[in-house]
This record gives C-alpha cells, sequence and structure tokens, in this order.
C-alpha cells in the first residue's frame, strides 16, 4: 500500500509540473494554435506514417500507427499544408489556425493513377503500409501490416515474424514460438503489446510464447532494431511490437471461415473469425472488436537421441527415443479497442485483448537407456534396458495432458494536449498463466537386455532387434514391470501492473526546429511456480498386478518419417490410463518435481528524457537518456536425496537483488531525398537473467549423482549498439535497403555443466548452474529488396519480389566456463550466421499468388561440458505457397488455399557434429483453404 501511494504522489507530482509548464506557456504565447485529425485513404483505412508538412514553416509531423497526427505550437495564420504518403497522390491544402485553439482536420488522400490499376487491396496495399511506416521513422524499423499479414498462410504471430528482415524463429509441433532479432537467442529480445511488454506464460524464461496470438489479432507487427530513450530498455537484439485492432475510420465489417488437412493426424481443422468496428455519437465513441477460433489436430513424428564422453574422452551415445504425439491445438482471441474523444485537445483509449490456447497430447515413447554399457556385468548379465511410456490425463481433458496457456493485456490511456505541451499516459494489466491439471505418466521397463545399435553416431541410429510388451524373461529379473505410474498439477502465473506518464514539448519550429520529451514509468510484477506430483506406482503393481496388458494400443504409424527401421510397438493406452482413480491408491508425493517452484518479485522504476532536433532541413539528430531501477526478490526450495533416497525439500528463504542501469542513445537521420534515407545511431540495451536462474536453490541428487544449483548473483547482460543503415524508396512502391551493425555484449548468460565436481566434500557427476560466462562481439549486415517488375515493362506491375538477408558473425571474449577457458572461435549461443527470405509473388485483377521461401543456418543452442556435447539448433529451410481470388466493391470476397512446410522441414539438433543427431521431429505438409468477406 505504501509502495502504491509513493508512486501515486509522484505521478501526480509529475502531472502537477506539466500542468505548470502548460500554465506558464498560456502566459508566454497565448495565441500558439494547434491542428490534429487522421489521415485517410478513399476506403476510409486509416494511413500510418503520413507527412504532413508546412513549407512556410520548414516543419512537418507523420501519423501514428493508427493514423493521427498533431502539429502543435503553430502561430495563427494561414497555411499552406502538404500531405503525402508512398503510392498516394499528394493533398495540398490551405489551413487557417486560430489563436489559441486546436483545429481538427482529417484528410482523405487518392491513390496515384499508376497504382490505381493494380490495387485491390493486395499485397502492393499492404507494402506501402508498411514502407511509409518505415519510412518515416527515426531509428531502424522493419514493419509488416495486417494486409501483408493476410497474404502470407501464418497461423500465428511468430510465422508472421520470421518474414522479417534479421528475425529467425524456434518451433514447436510445426508452428513459430520463439523469434531472434539479429542473430541473438530469444532472451535477448523483447516482445510487446501496444508498447507493454508482455509477461511470459512458462515457467523458466522471460520469452512470450507467440504461438498464443493468431496473426489476424494484430494491426501491425512493428520490429524495432534501434531503442530510443522513450522504450523501455530490455531490448538488445530488439523490440517486438504487436499493435492490436484499433478503432476505425467508419464502420467496419468481416469475417473469415476455413479448414484445413494434416497428414500425421489424418484430421481436419477450423478456422473462423470475425471483426466488427465503427463509431457512434457523431464520431466521438469509437469501438472495434475482433474474434478469432482455430481448431488444430496434429502431431509429429520423432526421435531422440543422447550422447556423452566416456573415461576415455570418446562420444558414445548413452540413449535413444523414438516417439509418437498426437497434438490437439485450440486458440481463441478476443480484442476489444475504445476510444472517446472529448474534444480535439482531450482523448481517452480502452484496449484488451485476451488468447487462450488449449494444447491436448498423447506422447508414446520407447526409450533404449544405457546403450554405453555394452557387454556382460561381473554377475553375467547384460546392462541395457527399455522403458515403454505413455503420457496423458484425464478423461475430463480428453485423455491427453492439457497444457492451457492463456495471456492478457488490458490498457487504460489517454492524450491531452495543453498548448504546446502534450500529455500521454498509461495503466495497464497483464497477466500470463499456464495450467496442466492431472499430467499422467505411465511407464513400463525391462532391464538385463543388450541391443544392437546400428549407425551409432549417424543421422538415424535405430535398434536391430526391438522390444515388445509380449516378451520378457520368466524369472522376475527379466519381466516387464511397472517404472512410474504418476500424476502432477502445474500452475504457473506472472501478474504485470504498469503505469507511465509521458510528456512531449515542442520548442520551436523551423529548418532547426527542436523539441523534448521526457516521462516516468513504474512496473511491477510477481511470477509463481508451482508444481505438485504424485508416484503411484508400488499401490498400483499391488492392487492391479499387469490388468495393463489387457488394455494396449499399437502406436508408432505407418510412414513414420525419421525412416522404416523404426516399428510399430504396443503402448499401454490413453483410455486406461485416463480411467485409473487414483484417489484409490496410496500416492507419495515427488518432491523433485516441486523443486522447482518459486515466488519472484520484480519492480522497475524508470525515467527517461528524449531530446530531437532539425540540423537544417535533411538531418535529424535524437539523444536520449534512460534509467531503469531494478529490485527483486526470490525464493525457491533446495531439495535433497541421500544414498538411502531419503528426501528433503527445505525453503531457501529471499534473496535480494537491485541494480540500476543509465542507457544512453544517440539517433542520427540524414535524408538525402525524398526517397533515399541513411540513419546511424549508438544505444545502450540490456537483458535481465531468466527467473529460474535467479532463484537461490541447490538441488542435490545422490542418487542419480547430480548436482543443480540456482546463481542469484546473476546480472543482467549489457550490450553497446552502434547501427549504420541506408534505404531507398521506390516510386512504384518497393524499397532497397543496406544496413551494418555491432553488437559489444558484456556477461552473457549460460548454464554451466561440469563433470567430476566437488561441493561439500562430495562428488557429483553432473553438475549444473546458470553464470555471466563472458563477452561477445556481434558484427552483422542485413540487406533487404522489395518491388514490382513494372521497371522492366509495364506489364509485368502483376509480378513482384521481396528478399531479404542477414549475415551475423559472433566471437566469444573471456568466456568464464570451467574447463572451456581457452576455446578459440566460440559462437554466441542463439545466433545463426544466415537468416533470409525470398518471396515471387503474382497480383493481378484480384488473382494472388505467392511462393516463398524461408532459411536460416545452424548455431549453438546450449554450451555442454565438451565441445563435442554442445547442442546445435540444425538449418531449416521453409517453403510454403498461398493463393487468393478476390472480387467485389461494396462487398469484397476473397477465396483462399495455402499449402505450408512444403519441404517437411523438420524441427533439429545436433550435438557436436552434424552427423550426430539429437533430434529430428517431422510435422509433414499442412493445408488450408477458406473465404474471406469484407462489408
Amino acid at each position: 500500500m505504501k509502495k502504491s501511494f509513493r508512486l501515486a504522489a509522484f505521478v501526480l507530482l509529475f502531472m502537477g509540473t506539466g500542468n505548470h509548464a502548460s500554465a506558464e506557456e498560456k502566459v508566454n504565447v497565448a495565441k500558439q494554435g494547434t491542428i490534429c485529425g487522421r489521415i485517410v485513404d478513399t476506403s476510409k483505412q486509416t494511413l500510418p506514417g503520413a507527412t504532413i508538412y508546412i513549407e512556410k514553416l520548414h516543419t512537418g509531423v507523420t501519423s501514428d500507427m493508427n493514423g493521427y497526427y498533431t502539429f502543435a505550437n503553430l502561430t495563427p495564420g494561414t497555411y499552406t499544408v502538404k500531405v503525402s504518403y508512398v503510392g498516394y497522390t499528394p493533398v495540398e491544402m490551405s489551413i487557417t489556425i486560430p489563436a489559441g485553439k486546436t483545429l481538427e482536420k482529417n484528410v482523405i488522400l487518392n491513390e496515384g493513377l499508376e497504382l490505381q490499376e493494380i490495387v485491390v487491396g493486395g499485397a502492393f496495399q499492404g507494402q506501402r503500409r508498411a514502407i511509409s511506416a518505415q519510412k518515416s521513422s527515426m531509428g531502424i524499423t522493419n514493419v509488416v501490416s495486417a494486409d501483408q499479414v493476410g497474404k502470407f498462410p501464418d497461423s500465428n504471430i511468430g510465422d508472421a515474424l520470421k518474414r522479417i528482415n534479421g528475425i529467425n524463429v524456434q518451433y514447436d509441433q510445426g508452428e513459430a514460438r520463439f523469434g531472434q532479432v539479429r542473430g541473438t537467442s530469444a532472451d535477448l529480445s523483447s516482445v510487446t503489446i501496444n508498447g507493454n511488454r508482455l509477461p511470459s506464460a512458462e515457467g523458466d524464461t522471460r520469452n512470450v510464447q507467440l504461438d498464443l496470438i493468431p496473426a489476424d489479432m494484430v494491426q501491425t507487427i512493428e520490429v524495432n532494431k534501434v531503442v530510443t530513450a522513450d522504450m523501455d530498455g530490455d531490448a538488445i537484439g530488439g523490440s517486438i511490437n504487436l499493435i492490436t485492432k484499433s478503432t476505425p475510420y467508419k464502420r467496419l465489417l468481416s469475417a473469415t471461415a476455413g479448414s484445413g488437412y494434416n497428414w500425421i493426424s489424418r484430421k481436419a481443422q477450423l478456422n473462423l473469425g470475425f471483426t466488427y468496428g465503427d463509431r457512434f455519437f457523431n464520431d466521438k465513441l469509437g469501438m472495434m472488436a475482433a474474434v478469432s477460433y482455430q481448431n488444430s489436430p496434429s502431431g509429429s513424428d520423432n526421435v531422440e537421441f543422447e550422447y556423452d564422453t566416456d573415461k576415455q574422452g570418446n562420444v558414445v551415445l548413452v540413449e535413444a527415443q523414438k516417439r509418437q504425439y498426437y497434438v490437439t491445438r485450440e486458440r481463441q482471441s478476443y480484442s476489444l479497442a475504445l476510444d472517446y474523444d472529448i474534444n480535439p485537445n482531450h482523448r481517452i483509449t480502452l484496449k484488451g485483448i485476451y488468447n487462450r490456447r488449449h494444447d491436448w497430447e498423447n506422447r508414446y515413447r520407447v526409450t533404449y537407456k544405457d546403450l554405453d554399457k555394452t557387454g556382460l556385468d561381473k554377475d553375467g548379465d547384460m546392462q541395457q534396458a527399455a522403458q515403454i511410456e505413455t503420457k496423458g490425463g484425464t478423461p475430463d481433458n480428453r485423455n491427453a495432458r492439457l497444457e492451457l496457456q492463456q495471456t492478457m493485456d488490458f490498457s487504460l490511456g489517454g492524450e491531452h494536449q495543453f498548448g504546446r505541451l502534450s500529455m500521454d499516459w498509461g495503466a495497464s494489466y497483464a497477466r500470463a498463466t499456464e495450467d496442466r491439471p492431472n499430467e499422467r505418466y505411465f511407464s513400463l521397463k525391462q532391464d538385463f537386455l543388450g541391443f544392437n545399435v546400428v549407425d551409432a553416431g549417424d543421422r538415424f541410429p535405430y535398434i536391430a532387434t526391438d522390444v515388445s510388451l509380449h516378451n520378457g524373461e520368466a524369472d522376475d529379473r527379466g519381466k516387464w514391470k511397472v517404472k512410474e505410474l504418476s500424476e502432477s498439477n502445474q500452475n504457473i502465473y506472472e501478474n504485470d501492473w504498469k503505469f507511465k506518464v509521458d510528456f512531449e514539448l515542442p520548442l520551436t519550429n523551423g529548418f532547426y526546429g527542436n523539441k523534448l520529451k521526457f516521462g516516468a514509468k513504474y512496473a511491477s510484477k510477481t511470477k509463481d511456480k508451482e508444481v505438485t506430483a504424485y508416484d503411484y506406482t508400488k499401490s498400483y503393481s499391488k492392487v492391479s498386478g499387469t490388468a495393463y496388458m489387457d488394455n494396449l494400443a499399437s502406436q508408432i504409424r505407418d510412414g513414420f518419417m525419421p525412416g522404416e527401421p523404426y516399428k510399430a510397438t504396443d503402448f499401454v493406452s490413453k483410455e486406461y490410463l485416463g480411467s485409473l482413480d487414483l484417489s484409490t491408491l496410496e500416492g507419495k508425493q515427488v518432491l523433485e518435481e516441486s523443486s522447482g517452484n518459486y515466488h519472484a518479485t520484480e519492480n522497475i522504476a524508470s525515467t527517461f528524457f528524449r531530446f530531437d532536433q532539425n540540423l537544417g532541413k535533411k538531418m535529424k539528430l535524437m539523444v536520449g537518456l534512460r534509467m531503469e531501477a531494478t529490485h527483486i526478490k526470490y525464493n525457491g526450495w533446495n531439495w535433497n536425496v541421500d544414498e538411502a533416497e531419503n528426501e528433503t525439500l527445505d525453503n531457501t528463504g529471499d534473496s535480494k537483488h537491485n541494480y540500476v542501469n543509465w542507457l544512453p542513445s544517440v539517433l542520427f537521420k540524414y535524408d538525402v531525398n525524398d526517397d533515399f534515407k541513411v540513419r546511424a545511431s549508438f544505444t545502450e540495451t540490456l537483458s535481465r537473467p531468466k527467473y529460474s536462474a535467479l532463484i537461490p536453490c541447490v538441488n542435490v541428487n545422490r542418487k542419480d549423482n547430480e548436482l543443480v544449483m540456482g546463481n542469484a548473483d546473476l546480472t543482467p547482460t549489457i550490450s553497446y549498439n552502434f547501427d549504420l543503415s541506408a534505404d531507398y524508396y521506390f516510386k512504384s512502391i518497393g524499397l532497397v535497403s543496406a544496413g551494418v551493425f555491432y553488437k559489444k555484449i558484456n556477461d552473457f548468460i549460460v548454464d554451466q555443466v561440469l563433470g567430476n565436481y566437488m561441493y561439500q566434500n562430495y562428488e557429483y557427476k553432473k553438475f549444473t548452474q546458470p553464470k555471466n560466462a563472458g563477452d561477445a562481439d556481434l558484427l552483422g549486415v542485413e540487406l533487404a529488396y522489395q518491388r514490382d517488375f513494372g521497371f522492366i515493362v509495364p506489364a509485368l506491375k502483376c509480378l513482384g519480389f521481396y528478399g531479404t538477408y542477414t549475415y551475423t558473425h559472433t566471437r566469444v571474449n573471456d568466456f568464464n566456463f570451467e574447463g572451456r577457458e581457452n576455446e578459440k572461435d566460440l559462437s554466441l549461443p542463439g545466433s545463426p550466421k544466415h537468416t533470409a527470405n525470398a518471396s515471387l509473388y503474382f497480383e493481378k485483377k484480384g488473382f494472388s499468388a505467392r511462393l516463398s521461401y524461408n532459411f536460416a543456418s545452424s548455431f549453438i543452442d546450449e554450451m555442454g561440458k565438451v565441445a563435442d556435447l554442445d547442442r546445435y539448433y540444425d538449418a531449416v529451410n521453409y517453403m510454403d505457397l498461398n493463393a487468393s481470388y478476390t472480387f467485389g466493391k461494396k462487398i469484397k470476397t476473397t477465396f483462399y488455399a495455402d499449402a505450408t512446410n512444403l519441404l517437411n522441414q523438420p524441427l533439429r539438433y545436433y550435438q557436436g557434429t552434424k552427423d550426430r543427431t539429437m533430434q529430428a521431429e517431422y510435422y509433414g505438409v499442412k493445408v488450408n483453404a477458406g473465404v474471406k468477406v469484407n462489408f
């Protein structure tokens, strides 16, 4: 309560200061006027990034992402105002500015004559919205509009992001989940909704799950690769800002219905969407509501392998798995935007978005264990083993493991004009949760086996003679036994409250005009992870014996994509696992599962100032400084297992840590002419450690001889960023751009893995702890080109090409990883050297077709105790094809069809060398078709 009071007092004091400045302004410049409004096209679609320029004053402004503009600090009089936008005919109009008042003036632009014949709400329209926003930006920004997203076969935000220059995505069940910007790992970038950072629904990371949000629920995707002082500083790679649908200029109504098919699940999917927007009460109240629903049965064919080093240092295969996944993914998303224009000087906005994803998953897994133990032991027995496991849930959850992830963000804000001084404020609440109720595992194990492993160390090793539940030795030692029957419940939730107030004060106009922007923000979050698990193995074996043998189901489907040697196997059926009444069995709590539980609070107070200065007609300079003060408090659990397998779980107590970061920024822009822009910048940014890494825990497992420790002393990763870029914008909609960037990254964080580690006079086979592992240099080059082929001959205006390429080179310095300090040429984890996109499109008379290709090279994902055990995320090649036909004027109807993953690209990890597969997971080709109607 005291914190809330101090925060409220601080905000009121800041607002009072702003009002005082405004009152003084009325005394000094009582007759200054303001003009504001919205820029739209003839179809009443808003135009972000439009330029509004007054030649007499040699000054201008640009419209924001919703098409709004404000031109303050104008001396009363009559001016000629020019409004321009890429691909539209400029408008010049004479406007008389009243003394001491605000004039509201909306502007409607017409399409340029050379574009009218080909633009039918298609790819070109989306391109010019994005290009205009990028062209007017002071920093290096990539923008994807909703129109462009609709031209690619992307079901979620992550899939749409991979089309942007310099962005790579990592996959889960065939969908993009995490985004990586400019050769940095996903945890070095931020994801925001309307400028507010989203909380994470996962327990161990700050990364936002991009597959939670359907692609059709956002108006614009904005990737800021250069972070300015008025933005949160935790964005080393960049900031991915998702701008939700805003209130329209006129009534808007659209609906989508479609279906699809996947060859693994062999079931149809369902896609539905609806959007309605309008203005009421003489256009004072605006409203936009949208809903999206997707139900997608799918699955994957998976094999996994684990390697380790033996006593001689040789890399050996120790474990192999084959897995069959069946997944049904249901996405629901709802958004609402309201704004109320009190008068031309004051507007209130309310925005909210809620996303929910159900993931029902069944996994069938065969594990071949101890493959490095060949031959007989001292008693003359074979030493290898096999486990057959079914993962599922209760009948309430379709006998499947349910992962329910939810995110929501609600924000209230206002924009106010007090003479020359403008103020915008905001208050928001965001929440992310993950629930896994009644997650069940049934595992059977057979010991004293010996396997013939074929092609060990190659891409697809396999077991020559497979195991079967119907085979087993007559004596007890060789029989299949119940290894595990368990049920767990997991709850993860994060709550974020944010408050901010910003002021902007134009000081002078003209060639050397300038303005000052300053503000403050307070963010408070709590994060909790709660897992409880019980094991019922002994009780089940005593009560039910081998009853499971009457409830088997064959899995590992025909056509299993890793290859023909991986045969079908009988598993305990999901129906039997779900039907078990565990309340009648005696269970023992599994303390290991609860050892990762924690409670965390994190409070960040920040303030900034930003000064924008025109340096003549063609050059602009922006300097800024941001201060972020971070206060964190964590507590977790210490788990101990002694040699007799006695377990204890003890609370760690609170661990506190406070630090302050000062983040300067300098940006420069040179308009060589209206079509050629050069930008340069220096910024300092940071990345805070993962939640799980900061837990002050010590988890000791004497049974498996492993030790895991948290690290409450981790410091944030700091980056000093230098950028230089040049963009040329074609008259016929398109651009060519080139840029170079360099990041000096200090104190990056990895999980250190050590063998034979001494702790409290005891040697552990494996020790894991996160630590600040050293510094790194990152040098990159970005290239982009997009244009139609009309410059060759006019008849080719219907054809176009979009291509991007990013090269990054990283080098680790002063590597602080015990046992690997002297290694050379190490790369930064999470940094692909090459990423590229290419898209060839055709659009004419309502018909549109696009062939798209996406590539990213392999990169280190996780460090091992030696280089041969480093985990790499393998290179990916994705190809997608989509086509649509649009007709109608007042009611536009679009029929569409698309096919994704035409190359059947697997998710693949390898260990040490490319041929040493660690995981290969195949998803197959997916097809979709449907209809969209816009009224």
